[in-house]
This record gives structure tokens, sequence and C-alpha cells, in this order.
């Protein structure tokens, strides 16, 4: 019988038109060199993060403690260095554009020939999964919390396009494409924080009878009443045909097989199940961690959630208190009925139902502010939507435009 021999893989199967050579096979210290560089104290101190990459020390959130007697022997980062960090298996190296010290756990390093290599290039290989992934046939104890040694590091074998105009081309390809990333994940994290500014605003705060905000036209103060005095449980069961519905906190009420994990049950039990029909709220068994859900979908589910309606729907807008169930005050508020909630206990009816809650009694102010909030969500959902898509392109190229 003949044996096939399994050529290795020499050039990507996506690159630009003008390059068509083989890429070279090299280890990592016929290209790059090691870096050590301290005595400068005075330079502001740096910290290497998976997340943001190289950071100022009082940029990360946390307070660092460090004897400032040491600050000399810290070694010094410069802009277009190489960093290894102390987590590089979970997250790859880090190019730094600041100048700065470090504590000298970290390993710094630059190319040998800085006129044949790309930074750029090279910043986006350092951060493919497969590159991360090598780094475990170099080192040993890596996921202990061991950090990479420029020694272990230099007997990996890499492969890059040795023409540097190639190396160019790909490093500003995923940089501008980082940068549109970059550009979305802002403009969301900002519609985030101006809808927790609405939030806050739009709805009366503690011992207020009004809001801060308010839609032109309403001047009328909050009414205060029971829940149980606005909604009404609701059972129906019977139906074991329907399709079976789970509860989310991250996209509410979807379809059992698309939550992800194979959740087991007992098939003979499904007439016992609640029916779910499009605008009923259910309480699921973690509402303390994300509110009550709004259901646009028809089905059963577990008995254990608990399903209510407002008993006159002509005075309530579902859409006003579907964002009322998931403001950060309404979720904490549900301790004040409930004990034992962080528990893993689900919320009765009852204990809701004695829950005191302010709303518009005008039905037109509900609805602006219903609409107003889901409209600002469909935004975000949007912008969710373009980002997560922007993030598979990227997947998709970086294991097509890499060998």
């Amino acid at each position: 019988m003949g044996v096939t021999k399994i050529e290795k893989k020499k050039a990507p199967t996506l690159r630009f038109p003008e390059f068509t050579e083989d890429w070279e096979e090299r280890k990592s210290k016929e290209i790059f060199k090691a870096k050590v560089r301290k005595g400068e104290p005075n330079l502001p101190v740096l910290s290497v993060t998976q997340t943001s990459g190289v950071v100022y020390r009082g940029e990360v959130g946390i307070d660092i403690k460090y004897d400032v007697s040491t600050l000399k022997n810290y070694k010094v980062i410069e802009p277009n260095d190489f960093v290894i960090s102390l987590r590089s298996f979970q997250g790859g190296f880090e190019l730094s554009d600041k100048l700065g010290i470090t504590s000298p756990a970290y390993t710094i390093f630059v190319p040998k020939y800085p006129e044949e290599q790309n930074n750029l290039f090279w910043r986006i290989q350092f951060k493919r999964f497969q590159f991360i992934e090598s780094l475990k046939t170099v080192t040993f104890g890596i996921r202990d919390g061991k950090s990479i040694s420029f020694n272990e590091f230099g007997d990996l074998k890499i492969k890059f396009p040795s023409n540097i105009l190639e190396q160019q081309k790909i490093g500003t390809f995923f940089k501008q494409l980082d940068d549109t990333i970059a550009l979305h994940q802002r403009k969301l994290d900002l519609l985030k924080e101006q809808k927790k500014g609405y939030l806050q605003k739009m709805f009366p705060k503690n011992g207020a009878k009004v809001p801060e905000l308010r839609f032109a036209g309403f001047a009328d103060d909050w009414e205060e009443r029971k829940s149980k005095e606005i909604f009404k449980a609701k059972v129906r069961k019977g139906e074991p045909n329907l399709p079976v519905l789970s509860v989310t906190q991250t996209s509410g009420v979807v379809y059992r097989g698309e939550v992800g994990i194979d959740i087991k049950y007992d098939v003979s039990t499904l007439k016992n199940y609640k029916v779910i029909e499009p605008n009923d709220f259910v309480i699921s068994l973690r509402s303390f961690q994300g509110g009550f859900e709004l259901s646009d979908k028809l089905g059963i589910t577990s008995p254990a959630y608990t399903i209510f309606v407002p008993k006159y729907p002509e005075e309530q807008n579902n859409l006003f208190w579907r964002i009322q169930f998931k403001r950060f005050q309404f979720i904490e508020s549900l301790k004040t009925v409930t004990f034992g909630i962080r528990d893993g206990k689900s919320i009765s009816f009852n204990e809701f139902g004695d829950l005191k809650i302010k709303f518009p009694s005008n039905i037109l102010e509900q609805q602006k502010i219903g609409t107003f909030f889901k409209q600002l969500d469909d935004t975000i959902a949007l912008h969710q939507r373009k980002l997560d898509l922007l993030k598979e392109q990227k997947k998709g190229f970086l294991q097509k435009m890499f060998v």
C-alpha cells in the first residue's frame, strides 16, 4: 500500500494578488532579539493587559502597590516594542504604543532587522489563536501562571512572508479592521451609557413623585400601587404540542433548542407545562439578576416559571413595563419582598404582588416611554449585530490570510 506524503502548507489560501512566493518558516530567535534597558525610574509605570494592551498603571482600575525604590530595576518599554506578558497564553503578545517602565517580570523584544519586518503584521500574528496555542509546544506549565521566557519563545518556529510589502499589506488590512471594530465598540458603549442615563432620569428616584426628565405635555405625579392591583397571575396548561420555551437573561424568551445546552425533559410531563403567549410577562428563576421578561413567542415552559399579565390591558402599556422590570432599581427592590433570593429561589406572584411600583397613570406617557426605550434597544441591538459580524469576518480573515 502506498504512503501519501502530506505537504506542509506554505502559503495562505487568501492573499493579495501580487504575492505568490511561499512563506518562510524560521525560529523566532532568528528574527527577533530580547531587549533589556533599565535605570529610568522617572518614566511612567506601565501595565500590560489582555484587553487594552500596554496601558498606564493608573488606568488599570486596581490599586497595585509597588516599592518606588525598585523602579530603577524596571524595564523600559518604548513604542513598537513587543511585550510578553504573564498571561500571554490567554491573549497573545502586545505591541506597545507608549514609553514607560514595567515590572522586570515582563519580557520585551524587537525585530533583529527592522527593515525586514513589519510590526503591524507581527502584532496580528501574535494575537492569532493558532499562535497562542503553539506556545504550548515550547513551554511547560504555562497554564499555571508561568511566564514565557524569550528563550522559550525563541525556539518557536513561525511562518511569515519574507516580502515586507506583503507583511505591510496584511498588517495595515487588520489594523484598519481593528480600528473599525473599535469604532463600533465605542458607539455601542456610548449608546449603552446613554440608555443607563435615561433609565435614571426618566423614572422617579426614591421618594420622588415624578421623573427628572419626561416628555412634554405630562405633568401629573406618577402613581404608586402594589403590583397585585395592576397585574394578575396567569396559568394555562394542557397544550403539550406547542414548542418548548426557555427564559434567558441574555435573549429573553427563546425556543428550548436555541439555548445551546441539551436540557433533558420527560415528554409525558409537557401537559403540565404552562402556556406562554406573546405579551405575557415571565418571572424566571434568575429574575434577581436580570429582571422579568416580556414574551414575543407562543409555546410552553416549565411550571417553575411564573407568568402574569396586566389586569386592565387598556390602562397599561407592555413596552413601558418591559423596561421598568429591567431597571437596576426595580431588580434591587425585589429583595424587599423575598428572602433568600440570591440562593436561586424563584419569586412567586404573591411576593411580587406585594411590591409597590411607580408608574404614570396616563397610558400615553407610558407608550412614549416604552417606545423610546424600544427604539433605543433596537439601535443597540443593530450595533451589536454589526460588531459581531465584523468580529466574525475578522476571524475568517485570520484563518485564511495566515499559514
